[in-house]
């Protein structure tokens, strides 16, 4: 039976609501992980505290790392749903769901609507785009505005209509808003080695659209004008130290082979990766191109990946969410070959033997991981990556059994029982942020410091920069023997007194003249008090921290 148009529509709508549950429904099931959510989370709850919304500060000292635009969105999630877990990440998951749906709309304009609807559906469930839309990062937002920004680029060239161009302009003023230069080196790159493959160079002039470029300035500008005047130093430590530096050097000791993000790409792309390496077959759209439109839109598609790609890969500070902004390309590609493979009822490439054999293969490394690898209970774990090795292979199979009878209708199936198949992959990590959310968040140790400290208590952490503990607490924190990337504000007059050495610390713990609650790490704790003497009056175990307070008698 033939999959009508009303059925067809049902079903991609029913994926879409799903899709939309697994983003947003458990955004606030669990504690904000450490240190990236407790970091831009704290930012936008201080100004929202201060009203300041235009110099950003971190535990109450400036803080220019990133430009401002997530913290715009984070602070204004607060003021409408409250200073909680799925306030801070709803802003991320989004951008995530807008950036999958933008990529879905390209690949409709370019591949058909069917094309476009799988592409929505593999980049929301890709296993690296997921978990970095979920979690509050600037990496999600900044893809959103790149793929925006090249999509719009895009269609208004194969449509020669350069309105479209205005939406180029702005999106890449906002990527710039999201995380500074990388949104205007990014698209300028890509688009310059599209023109050099395709020959197109009449492109170049349309491109320097004056419209599109005043749009730019009036979108970007005033945000750096107005902290540039209230804080004279920023442009030298955001441009030059927190771009050029940081990207040409180890200052940030992020430094990574140049091999770094090459496994990240399969892996990220779980479920999908299978029909990842079915587009080096002979048969895919990739390599057989159906015309001259089809082929350059690939050269488009390829040089938005491979620009991203390389540029981070050069890069001497990497971080996996880099590279998230790859997926929206490598997803149309891969979509518009398993279009392909269900207008020619055929797979090709070998994609479901890769995926079955991948997906093996990653679950059966997890299962492993769960006993050997020490980090986790065994017992708590099993079941996460049961659920999790399910939905990467349940949907592969089923697609080889009920593709059989060699019929376009029950490839269309078998597309439908993959994409389901890769929701309850990707529900399932949710088990993953469970465990973690006791691990790697502060929530709990905040809980217990609200429950027993004292009003005129300063709170104080040894060693480390725990960021969520500003956030649960609504406190300044004292940091002994770190500055880290507080280092900057650290040196103003709002850090003095903040950022105190452990000889500096030690005789006023000692002195009780000022009361503390002290946070700190079992492991670090003979690196305080060299004496073993800790001098509490209370003492309190959370997990892998002690909590110490020095109250007068």
């Amino acid at each position: 039976m033939e999959f009508s148009q009303k059925k067809k529509r049902f079903i991609v709508i029913g994926i879409a609501i799903l899709i939309l549950t697994v983003y947003f429904v458990p955004l606030g099931w669990h504690g904000l992980l450490e240190p990236d959510e407790g970091r831009y989370s704290e930012i936008p709850r201080e100004m929202v505290e201060s009203g300041d919304f235009v110099t950003p500060r971190l535990n109450y000292v400036k803080y220019f790392e990133k430009p401002i635009l997530l913290y715009w969105m984070n602070a204004a999630s607060f003021m409408a749903l409250g200073e909680n877990e799925f306030a801070a990440r709803f802003p991320t998951a989004l951008s995530g769901v807008l950036g999958a749906l933008v990529t879905a709309l390209l690949c409709s304009a370019v591949f058909g609507r069917r094309a476009g609807a799988i592409a929505g559906a593999v980049t929301a469930l890709s296993l690296l785009y997921f978990a970095i839309g979920t979690i509050t990062l600037t990496d999600m937002p900044l893809s959103l505005f790149l793929t925006a920004a090249l999509s719009a680029f895009y269609y208004g060239h194969i449509k020669n209509d350069r309105r479209w161009f205005l939406a180029f302009y702005a999106s890449v003023a906002l990527g710039l808003l999201a995380k500074g230069l990388i949104a205007i080196v990014l698209p300028g790159g890509i688009i310059f080695w599209y023109i050099i493959f395709t020959k197109k160079w009449r492109l170049i002039l349309d491109a320097l659209y004056l419209p599109g470029i005043a749009l730019f300035f009036l979108i970007a500008f005033p945000w750096f004008y107005m902290v540039s005047r209230e804080n004279p130093d920023f442009l030298y430590f955001f441009f030059v130290r927190e771009h050029f530096l940081r990207y040409a050097t180890k200052i940030h000791s992020r430094y990574e082979p140049f091999w770094f993000f090459i496994p990240m790409i399969p892996v990220g792309l779980m479920p999908w990766t299978g029909f990842f390496f079915s587009l080096f077959s002979r048969e895919s759209v990739l390599r057989s191109p159906a015309d001259k439109d089809t082929k350059d839109a690939n050269i488009y598609l390829l040089s938005w990946f491979t620009v991203i790609f390389v540029f981070f890969s050069l890069s001497s500070s990497n971080l996996i969410p880099y590279i998230v902004p790859c997926f929206p390309p490598l997803a149309i590609l891969i979509a518009s070959d398993i279009d392909r493979m269900i207008e020619r009822a055929k797979w090709h490439g070998k994609a479901l033997i890769f995926a079955i054999v991948s997906g093996g293969l990653f679950s059966a490394a997890l299962i492993v991981y769960t006993f050997v690898g020490g980090r986790v209970d065994p017992y708590e774990a099993l079941p996460v990556a049961l659920a999790i090795s399910a939905g990467l292979l349940i949907g592969p199979l089923l697609a080889l059994f009920m593709t059989r009878k060699g019929d376009r209708t029950s490839y269309e199936k078998a597309v439908t029982a993959l994409c389901l198949s890769a929701l309850v992959y990707i529900a399932a990590h949710y088990g993953i942020y469970d465990m973690m959310g006791h691990s790697r968040s502060t929530k709990g140790i905040s809980e217990v410091i609200m429950k027993e400290k004292l009003r005129e208590e300063t709170i104080a952490v040894y060693g480390e920069i725990l960021q969520g503990i500003p956030f649960y607490t609504k406190q300044r924190v004292m940091l002994i023997d770190s500055m880290g990337e507080l280092e900057f504000g650290a040196g103003k007059p709002e850090g003095k007194g903040w950022f105190p050495t452990a000889e500096e610390f030690l005789p006023e713990w000692k002195s009780k003249d000022r009361e503390f609650v002290l946070v700190i790490e079992k492991e670090r704790l003979h690196g305080l008090f060299e004496d073993g003497k800790t001098y509490e009056t209370k003492k309190i175990e959370h997990d892998d921290y002690i909590i110490l307070f020095n109250r007068r008698p």
